[in-house]
Protein backbone atom coordinates (compact mmCIF):
# COMPACT_ATOMS: atom_id res chain seq x y z
CA UNK A 1 0.00 0.00 0.00
CA UNK A 2 1.36 3.42 -0.95
CA UNK A 3 1.92 6.16 1.57
CA UNK A 4 -1.07 8.05 0.17
CA UNK A 5 -3.16 4.87 0.48
CA UNK A 6 -2.13 4.33 4.09
CA UNK A 7 -2.85 7.96 4.86
CA UNK A 8 -6.30 7.65 3.32
CA UNK A 9 -6.96 4.47 5.34
CA UNK A 10 -5.92 6.13 8.61
CA UNK A 11 -7.96 9.18 7.78
CA UNK A 12 -10.93 6.92 7.14
CA UNK A 13 -10.49 5.27 10.53
CA UNK A 14 -10.28 8.62 12.24
CA UNK A 15 -13.40 9.82 10.51
CA UNK A 16 -15.22 6.56 11.31
CA UNK A 17 -14.15 6.81 14.96
CA UNK A 18 -15.31 10.42 15.10
CA UNK A 19 -18.64 9.48 13.56
CA UNK A 20 -19.04 6.56 15.97
CA UNK A 21 -18.08 8.78 18.88
CA UNK A 22 -20.57 11.42 17.80
CA UNK A 23 -23.25 8.76 17.39
CA UNK A 24 -22.56 7.34 20.87
CA UNK A 25 -22.55 10.81 22.36
CA UNK A 26 -25.87 11.56 20.70
CA UNK A 27 -27.29 8.24 21.88
CA UNK A 28 -26.47 8.81 25.54
CA UNK A 29 -26.84 12.60 25.80
CA UNK A 30 -29.90 13.14 23.63
CA UNK A 31 -33.30 13.63 25.22
CA UNK A 32 -36.16 11.52 23.81
CA UNK A 33 -39.10 13.45 22.44
CA UNK A 34 -42.04 13.58 24.85
CA UNK A 35 -44.86 11.15 24.18
CA UNK A 36 -48.36 11.13 25.53
CA UNK A 37 -48.01 11.68 29.26
CA UNK A 38 -45.18 14.17 28.81
CA UNK A 39 -42.68 14.09 31.64
CA UNK A 40 -44.75 11.95 34.01
CA UNK A 41 -42.68 9.49 36.05
CA UNK A 42 -42.35 5.97 34.67
CA UNK A 43 -41.72 2.93 36.89
CA UNK A 44 -39.07 0.71 35.33
CA UNK A 45 -38.04 -2.59 36.92
CA UNK A 46 -34.80 -4.43 36.24
CA UNK A 47 -35.17 -8.09 37.03
CA UNK A 48 -32.42 -10.08 38.76
CA UNK A 49 -30.24 -11.67 36.07
CA UNK A 50 -31.79 -9.68 33.20
CA UNK A 51 -29.39 -8.91 30.34
CA UNK A 52 -28.51 -5.31 29.63
CA UNK A 53 -29.68 -5.77 26.04
CA UNK A 54 -33.13 -6.73 27.30
CA UNK A 55 -33.27 -3.75 29.66
CA UNK A 56 -32.15 -1.36 26.89
CA UNK A 57 -34.84 -2.67 24.54
CA UNK A 58 -37.52 -2.16 27.16
CA UNK A 59 -36.23 1.36 27.82
CA UNK A 60 -36.73 2.04 24.12
CA UNK A 61 -40.22 0.54 24.12
CA UNK A 62 -41.20 2.84 27.00
CA UNK A 63 -39.84 5.88 25.18
CA UNK A 64 -37.08 6.42 27.73
CA UNK A 65 -34.20 6.12 25.24
CA UNK A 66 -34.14 6.58 21.46
CA UNK A 67 -31.05 4.60 20.48
CA UNK A 68 -30.82 1.38 22.53
CA UNK A 69 -27.93 -0.07 20.50
CA UNK A 70 -25.84 3.04 20.99
CA UNK A 71 -26.65 2.95 24.69
CA UNK A 72 -25.56 -0.71 24.79
CA UNK A 73 -22.22 0.08 23.16
CA UNK A 74 -21.62 3.03 25.48
CA UNK A 75 -22.45 0.92 28.53
CA UNK A 76 -20.18 -1.88 27.28
CA UNK A 77 -17.26 0.49 26.73
CA UNK A 78 -17.60 1.81 30.28
CA UNK A 79 -18.24 -1.60 31.84
CA UNK A 80 -21.66 -0.46 33.01
CA UNK A 81 -23.55 -3.23 31.24
CA UNK A 82 -22.45 -5.67 33.97
CA UNK A 83 -23.06 -3.31 36.90
CA UNK A 84 -26.77 -2.56 36.53
CA UNK A 85 -28.60 -3.36 39.78
CA UNK A 86 -31.95 -5.07 39.97
CA UNK A 87 -34.85 -3.09 41.40
CA UNK A 88 -37.63 -0.66 40.53
CA UNK A 89 -36.62 2.80 39.35
CA UNK A 90 -38.63 5.98 38.87
CA UNK A 91 -37.54 7.43 35.54
CA UNK A 92 -38.81 10.38 33.52
CA UNK A 93 -39.22 10.62 29.76
CA UNK A 94 -36.92 13.34 28.56
CA UNK A 95 -34.04 12.37 30.83
CA UNK A 96 -30.71 11.83 29.10
CA UNK A 97 -29.87 8.17 28.56
CA UNK A 98 -26.61 8.68 30.43
CA UNK A 99 -28.49 9.92 33.51
CA UNK A 100 -30.77 6.90 33.35
CA UNK A 101 -27.76 4.61 33.08
CA UNK A 102 -26.15 6.30 36.08
CA UNK A 103 -29.27 5.54 38.15
CA UNK A 104 -29.34 1.90 37.07
CA UNK A 105 -25.64 1.45 37.87
CA UNK A 106 -25.74 3.24 41.25
CA UNK A 107 -28.86 1.34 42.33
CA UNK A 108 -30.82 4.56 42.84
CA UNK A 109 -34.07 2.62 43.15
CA UNK A 110 -37.42 4.14 44.03
CA UNK A 111 -37.90 4.28 47.79
CA UNK A 112 -41.01 5.19 49.73
CA UNK A 113 -40.94 6.73 53.19
CA UNK A 114 -43.16 4.95 55.70
CA UNK A 115 -43.46 6.04 59.33
CA UNK A 116 -44.58 3.44 61.86
CA UNK A 117 -45.68 5.20 65.07
CA UNK A 118 -44.76 3.84 68.49
CA UNK A 119 -47.48 1.67 69.95
CA UNK A 120 -48.74 0.31 66.63
CA UNK A 121 -49.86 -3.30 66.63
CA UNK A 122 -48.81 -5.71 63.91
CA UNK A 123 -52.19 -5.24 62.22
CA UNK A 124 -51.79 -1.45 62.24
CA UNK A 125 -48.28 -1.77 60.82
CA UNK A 126 -49.67 -3.92 58.00
CA UNK A 127 -52.28 -1.24 57.28
CA UNK A 128 -49.69 1.55 57.17
CA UNK A 129 -47.50 -0.44 54.78
CA UNK A 130 -50.47 -1.15 52.54
CA UNK A 131 -51.38 2.53 52.39
CA UNK A 132 -47.88 3.94 51.91
CA UNK A 133 -45.84 1.21 50.19
CA UNK A 134 -48.45 -0.83 48.32
CA UNK A 135 -47.70 -3.89 50.45
CA UNK A 136 -50.33 -6.62 50.64
CA UNK A 137 -51.55 -6.17 54.22
CA UNK A 138 -53.05 -9.67 54.34
CA UNK A 139 -49.73 -11.25 53.36
CA UNK A 140 -47.81 -9.07 55.83
CA UNK A 141 -50.24 -9.83 58.66
CA UNK A 142 -49.92 -13.51 57.78
CA UNK A 143 -46.24 -13.38 58.78
CA UNK A 144 -47.26 -12.74 62.38
CA UNK A 145 -47.16 -16.31 63.60
CA UNK A 146 -45.38 -18.28 60.87
CA UNK A 147 -42.82 -20.31 62.75
CA UNK A 148 -40.36 -20.51 59.87
CA UNK A 149 -40.38 -16.71 59.56
CA UNK A 150 -39.98 -16.27 63.31
CA UNK A 151 -37.04 -18.66 63.31
CA UNK A 152 -35.40 -16.90 60.35
CA UNK A 153 -35.73 -13.55 62.13
CA UNK A 154 -34.50 -14.93 65.46
CA UNK A 155 -37.79 -14.42 67.30
CA UNK A 156 -38.42 -16.95 70.04
CA UNK A 157 -41.80 -15.55 71.04
CA UNK A 158 -45.20 -16.62 69.67
CA UNK A 159 -45.36 -13.84 67.07
CA UNK A 160 -43.62 -10.85 65.50
CA UNK A 161 -45.70 -8.52 67.66
CA UNK A 162 -43.33 -6.14 69.43
CA UNK A 163 -40.31 -7.18 67.36
CA UNK A 164 -40.88 -4.75 64.47
CA UNK A 165 -39.35 -1.49 65.63
CA UNK A 166 -41.45 1.68 65.10
CA UNK A 167 -39.47 4.18 63.03
CA UNK A 168 -39.37 5.94 59.66
CA UNK A 169 -38.16 3.63 56.91
CA UNK A 170 -37.09 4.29 53.33
CA UNK A 171 -38.31 1.10 51.68
CA UNK A 172 -37.20 0.17 48.15
CA UNK A 173 -40.30 -0.18 45.98
CA UNK A 174 -41.23 -3.81 45.50
CA UNK A 175 -39.55 -5.08 48.68
CA UNK A 176 -41.33 -8.23 49.83
CA UNK A 177 -43.29 -8.32 53.10
CA UNK A 178 -40.63 -10.67 54.50
CA UNK A 179 -37.92 -8.21 53.46
CA UNK A 180 -39.70 -5.32 55.20
CA UNK A 181 -40.18 -7.37 58.35
CA UNK A 182 -36.47 -8.13 58.23
CA UNK A 183 -35.63 -4.41 57.99
CA UNK A 184 -37.77 -3.59 61.00
CA UNK A 185 -36.44 -6.53 62.97
CA UNK A 186 -32.85 -5.48 62.19
CA UNK A 187 -33.61 -1.94 63.42
CA UNK A 188 -34.76 -3.37 66.74
CA UNK A 189 -31.48 -5.26 67.00
CA UNK A 190 -29.59 -2.00 66.53
CA UNK A 191 -31.53 -0.49 69.44
CA UNK A 192 -31.06 -3.49 71.70
CA UNK A 193 -27.36 -3.76 70.87
CA UNK A 194 -26.64 -0.59 72.86
CA UNK A 195 -26.06 -2.50 76.11
CA UNK A 196 -29.71 -3.32 76.69
CA UNK A 197 -29.29 -7.09 76.74
CA UNK A 198 -26.75 -6.83 79.56
CA UNK A 199 -29.14 -4.64 81.52
CA UNK A 200 -31.98 -7.14 81.10
CA UNK A 201 -29.76 -9.88 82.51
CA UNK A 202 -28.89 -7.64 85.44
CA UNK A 203 -32.55 -7.18 86.37
CA UNK A 204 -33.36 -10.85 85.81
CA UNK A 205 -35.46 -10.52 82.67
CA UNK A 206 -35.18 -12.05 79.22
CA UNK A 207 -35.25 -9.89 76.11
CA UNK A 208 -38.74 -11.20 75.37
CA UNK A 209 -39.95 -10.21 78.82
CA UNK A 210 -38.44 -6.74 78.47
CA UNK A 211 -40.16 -6.18 75.12
CA UNK A 212 -43.44 -7.48 76.53
CA UNK A 213 -43.30 -5.13 79.51
CA UNK A 214 -42.14 -2.25 77.31
CA UNK A 215 -45.16 -2.75 75.04
CA UNK A 216 -47.53 -2.43 78.00
CA UNK A 217 -45.70 0.67 79.21
CA UNK A 218 -45.94 2.09 75.67
CA UNK A 219 -49.68 1.46 75.58
CA UNK A 220 -50.27 2.92 79.07
CA UNK A 221 -47.87 5.85 79.12
CA UNK A 222 -48.74 9.07 77.35
CA UNK A 223 -46.20 11.45 78.88
CA UNK A 224 -42.48 10.71 78.36
CA UNK A 225 -41.69 11.83 81.90
CA UNK A 226 -44.06 9.22 83.34
CA UNK A 227 -42.80 6.13 81.50
CA UNK A 228 -40.29 5.22 84.23
CA UNK A 229 -43.02 5.65 86.88
CA UNK A 230 -45.46 3.41 84.99
CA UNK A 231 -42.63 0.90 84.65
CA UNK A 232 -41.95 1.08 88.39
CA UNK A 233 -45.57 0.21 89.20
CA UNK A 234 -45.43 -2.90 87.03
CA UNK A 235 -42.03 -3.96 88.37
CA UNK A 236 -43.35 -3.51 91.91
CA UNK A 237 -46.41 -5.62 91.12
CA UNK A 238 -44.32 -8.36 89.51
CA UNK A 239 -42.07 -8.55 92.57
CA UNK A 240 -45.10 -8.67 94.87
CA UNK A 241 -46.72 -11.47 92.84
CA UNK A 242 -49.71 -9.25 92.01
CA UNK A 243 -51.65 -9.26 88.78
CA UNK A 244 -50.63 -6.44 86.47
CA UNK A 245 -54.26 -5.52 85.71
CA UNK A 246 -53.28 -3.54 82.63
CA UNK A 247 -56.25 -2.43 80.51
CA UNK A 248 -54.28 -2.46 77.22
CA UNK A 249 -53.67 -6.20 77.57
CA UNK A 250 -57.42 -6.77 77.82
CA UNK A 251 -58.03 -4.59 74.78
CA UNK A 252 -55.38 -6.56 72.87
CA UNK A 253 -57.05 -9.83 73.87
CA UNK A 254 -60.31 -8.47 72.44
CA UNK A 255 -58.75 -7.45 69.13
CA UNK A 256 -57.96 -3.83 69.98
CA UNK A 257 -59.71 -0.89 71.62
CA UNK A 258 -63.30 -0.46 70.44
CA UNK A 259 -64.25 2.37 72.73
CA UNK A 260 -64.14 2.06 76.51
CA UNK A 261 -63.64 -1.21 78.41
CA UNK A 262 -66.40 -2.53 80.64
CA UNK A 263 -66.14 -4.68 83.76
CA UNK A 264 -67.42 -7.69 81.82
CA UNK A 265 -64.49 -7.24 79.40
CA UNK A 266 -62.07 -7.88 82.25
CA UNK A 267 -63.28 -11.48 82.30
CA UNK A 268 -62.30 -12.24 78.70
CA UNK A 269 -60.69 -15.68 78.54
CA UNK A 270 -57.22 -15.01 77.18
CA UNK A 271 -53.64 -15.52 78.36
CA UNK A 272 -53.19 -11.82 77.51
CA UNK A 273 -55.77 -10.80 80.12
CA UNK A 274 -53.61 -9.59 83.01
CA UNK A 275 -56.72 -9.17 85.18
CA UNK A 276 -57.03 -12.97 85.22
CA UNK A 277 -53.41 -14.12 85.04
CA UNK A 278 -50.45 -13.25 87.23
CA UNK A 279 -47.26 -12.08 85.52
CA UNK A 280 -46.56 -10.89 82.03
CA UNK A 281 -48.70 -11.95 79.04
CA UNK A 282 -47.24 -14.41 76.49
CA UNK A 283 -45.71 -11.62 74.39
CA UNK A 284 -45.79 -7.93 73.45
CA UNK A 285 -49.10 -6.26 72.65
CA UNK A 286 -47.68 -3.55 70.37
CA UNK A 287 -44.42 -2.11 69.03
CA UNK A 288 -42.63 -0.30 71.87
CA UNK A 289 -40.38 2.64 71.08
CA UNK A 290 -36.88 3.18 72.45
CA UNK A 291 -38.07 5.28 75.40
CA UNK A 292 -40.52 2.58 76.51
CA UNK A 293 -37.83 -0.11 76.23
CA UNK A 294 -35.45 1.98 78.32
CA UNK A 295 -38.24 2.55 80.87
CA UNK A 296 -38.83 -1.20 81.13
CA UNK A 297 -35.12 -1.68 81.82
CA UNK A 298 -34.72 1.29 84.12
CA UNK A 299 -37.85 1.82 86.25
CA UNK A 300 -37.92 4.73 88.69
CA UNK A 301 -36.39 3.11 91.77
CA UNK A 302 -37.74 5.88 94.03
CA UNK A 303 -41.33 4.98 93.16
CA UNK A 304 -42.97 2.39 95.45
CA UNK A 305 -46.45 2.84 93.99
CA UNK A 306 -48.57 -0.20 93.17
CA UNK A 307 -51.46 1.60 91.47
CA UNK A 308 -52.14 4.39 89.01
CA UNK A 309 -55.18 5.89 87.35
CA UNK A 310 -55.35 8.02 84.23
CA UNK A 311 -56.41 11.61 84.82
CA UNK A 312 -57.70 12.08 81.30
CA UNK A 313 -55.06 14.58 80.24
CA UNK A 314 -52.37 12.02 79.47
CA UNK A 315 -51.02 11.99 83.02
CA UNK A 316 -51.66 9.60 85.92
CA UNK A 317 -52.12 9.66 89.67
CA UNK A 318 -49.83 7.11 91.36
CA UNK A 319 -50.76 5.54 94.68
CA UNK A 320 -49.03 3.25 97.17
CA UNK A 321 -52.15 1.72 98.76
CA UNK A 322 -55.46 0.48 97.40
CA UNK A 323 -57.29 2.96 99.65
CA UNK A 324 -55.41 5.89 98.15
CA UNK A 325 -55.93 4.47 94.67
CA UNK A 326 -59.71 4.23 95.09
CA UNK A 327 -59.76 7.80 96.38
CA UNK A 328 -57.79 8.88 93.31
CA UNK A 329 -60.26 7.08 91.04
CA UNK A 330 -63.16 8.94 92.66
CA UNK A 331 -61.31 12.25 92.35
CA UNK A 332 -60.81 11.67 88.63
CA UNK A 333 -64.49 10.82 88.19
CA UNK A 334 -65.57 13.97 90.02
CA UNK A 335 -63.22 16.10 87.93
CA UNK A 336 -64.61 14.56 84.74
CA UNK A 337 -68.22 15.17 85.82
CA UNK A 338 -67.39 18.76 86.68
CA UNK A 339 -65.79 19.37 83.29
CA UNK A 340 -68.76 17.78 81.47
Amino acid sequence: MSFRGRLTWVAGLVIAAAVCGASLRHAVYSRPAARGGGSLPVLFSVETGESFSSAASRLRALGLVEHPRGVEVYAWLRGWDRRVKAGTYQLVRGERARDILAKLVSGDVLRVSVTIPEGFTHAQIAGALAAEADVDSTVFAGLLTKREILDDLGVKGPSLEGYLFPDTYLIPWGTTPVGIAGMMRARLEEILAAGMDKRSERIGMTRHQVLTLASIIQAEGRLPEELALVSAVYHNRLRAGMKLEADPTVAYAMGGYKGRLYYKDLEVDSPYNTYLHVGLPPGPICAPGKAAIIAALYPDTTCNALYFVAKGDGGHIFSLTLKDHLAAVQAVKRAKMASD
